[in-house]
């Protein structure tokens, strides 16, 4: 297993006081990452610090969706389809543990609907060129209801496929691969200001933990903080060009079983804005989500509001009657770095493209922004392409090929984790589910839990977290903090457990 832990941290912060690297990156969440990665994988030196914590940011707190974006064939972005339907399938074969299939279900009662609903359904997977997950096929209204038993409605509709994945620990898992391509990274070291005159060297850091300061040089430094880049952008001389709209979107967390139903729902908003709202299983629960709304306020620390919360309740109430605000046991709120334009006018943050761009100067300065979950290892590509040209060169891109955490099937290595956890006495279902998070690690997971037998059990009554996952965070994932173990790395602060007290929510 490969050690990525706060000694692999404190050894990474001392190269980057001492070394001058080819590549600095600002920014962990999963565009940052990616790029250390597709650096690395080509040869070239690569820093990477992160103000918190990997994934802190926006990549931590998406729908958790690794998709196509049906909803863009609207705004006729068939290039920004095209590219995401083709990095879903990349990730798909790369992590197969991370990225799984989920049935998603669109209702459709009237003719009108069914015909709109299968051209764009069409489209979409014709766009996926051979990459789809699956194919669209229509259901009845009887199939409706044995998959979605709490919909209280009745009515037929489509069945087509996206992928589901765990935003901070896709980024994780990221960020280790990085790692093994000898990239040094470091969570809670913040960038205080960037070197240089006339262009950018490197970057003044203080490490959050100590708060001990240094410097770090490098020929090229990258803007990847989403969110941030305007703030980041301001601290070079001479810099310009970046311009973000933010946008926040929530989501909803329900008690087990107080919305039923088996598959991923695509339901329309009850404010009949046009949007939709998805609602997916996830563990035990089901989450739902999200909104997209214009945001000015803080960006460290978006909170769910009351108009929020109403309208994703509304959606979910519209197909599941009953459901109230009783039955929410957690919520997340992201910001979304969508690009500004000057000629954007009143137009929706909805509208706006979710495209990414790179703004290049002061010279030895690259930030990127935009884009996508999805599609964080084009941007990589993309970036990284521009950067090696202007340094002269380094090997092709990589990342295409690079496995994340698991080589070869996801059904194989279930089947020898089964073996192996019933001769713990473990149930089977803890072998998927140690497959699931650490890939080729299960067996060191498995090992951990042979040696204590009680890291194979819940950390809590009712809860699907197991004590090897607290105990992996910190050694294997570079967990420094509660709050990191809590929130990214184990999610149990989204099943409804609270990390100063351990006490359930719900």
């Amino acid at each position: 297993m490969l050690t990525f832990s706060e000694q692999t941290r404190a050894a990474s912060l001392t190269r980057m006081a001492e070394d001058r690297f080819d590549v600095l990156v600002i920014g962990g969440g999963i565009t940052g990452v990616g790029i250390a990665l597709d650096a690395a994988a080509r040869g070239l030196s690569v820093a990477l610090v992160e103000k918190d914590d990997f994934a802190a940011g926006t990549s931590g707190r998406s729908s958790r969706l690794v998709h196509g974006g049906l909803r863009y064939l609207e705004h006729g972005e068939l290039g920004l389809v095209r590219e995401s339907l083709r990095e879903r399938g990349i990730l798909f074969r790369l992590a197969p543990h991370l990225v799984r299939p989920v049935p998603m279900y669109m209702l459709a009662g009237d003719l009108r609907r069914r015909a709109t609903y299968r051209a764009g359904l069409t489209a979409y997977e014709m766009l996926a060129a051979g990459r789809n997950i699956g194919y669209h096929t229509s259901v009845s209204a009887g199939r409706v209801a044995e998959a979605i038993p709490g919909f209280g409605g009745r009515s037929r509709g489509f069945k087509y496929f996206e992928c589901q994945t765990d935003d901070a620990r896709l980024t994780i898992e990221v960020a280790r691969a990085a790692h093994a391509a000898g990239a040094r990274l470091a969570n809670h070291a913040r960038v205080t200001g960037l070197l240089g005159e006339g262009r950018v060297t490197g970057a003044t850091v203080t490490d959050e933990m100590t708060g001990q300061g240094f410097e770090v040089r490098a020929r090229a430094v990258v803007n990847a903080t989403g969110i941030w880049a305007e703030r980041v952008a301001e601290l070079a001389a001479g810099s310009g060009g970046v311009r973000l709209r933010p946008s926040k979107g929530i989501h909803l967390v329900f008690a087990p079983g107080a919305v039923r139903t088996t598959a991923a729902v695509v339901a329309p908003s009850a404010a009949h804005d046009g949007r939709y709202v998805f609602i997916v299983p996830w563990e035990d629960r089901v989450y739902a989500g999200t909104t997209d709304t214009p945001y000015q306020g803080d960006l460290d620390d978006p909170a769910v509001g009351d108009a929020d919360r109403d309208y994703i309740l509304a959606a979910v109430a519209g197909l599941f009657p009953g459901v109230t605000s009783r039955d929410v046991v957690a919520s997340w709120a992201g910001l979304r770095p969508l690009l500004g334009q000057d000629d954007a006018g009143d137009t929706t943050s909805s509208d706006l493209s979710r495209k990414h761009a790179v703004f290049t100067g002061p010279f030895g300065l690259y930030t990127i922004t935009g884009g996508k979950l999805t599609t964080y290892r084009a941007m990589a590509e993309d970036l990284v392409d521009r950067i090696a040209a202007d340094l002269g060169g380094s090997g092709p891109c990589r990342t295409r090929e690079i496995p994340l955490g698991l080589h070869g099937p996801a059904a194989a290595a279930v089947r020898l984790a089964r073996d192996e956890v019933a001769r713990l006495g473990l149930p089977p279902r803890t072998a998927v589910r140690l497959v699931r998070r650490y890939g080729d690690d299960w067996r060191q997971a498995a090992r951990l839990i042979g040696e204590d037998a009680s890291l194979g059990e819940p950390v809590a009554d009712g809860l699907p977290v197991l004590g090897v996952e607290v105990a992996l965070a910190r050694s294997r994932e570079m967990a420094l903090t509660d709050q990191d173990v809590y929130v990214r790395r184990t999610r149990l602060t989204t099943l409804g457990l609270t990390p100063s007290t351990g006490s359930r929510r719900e």
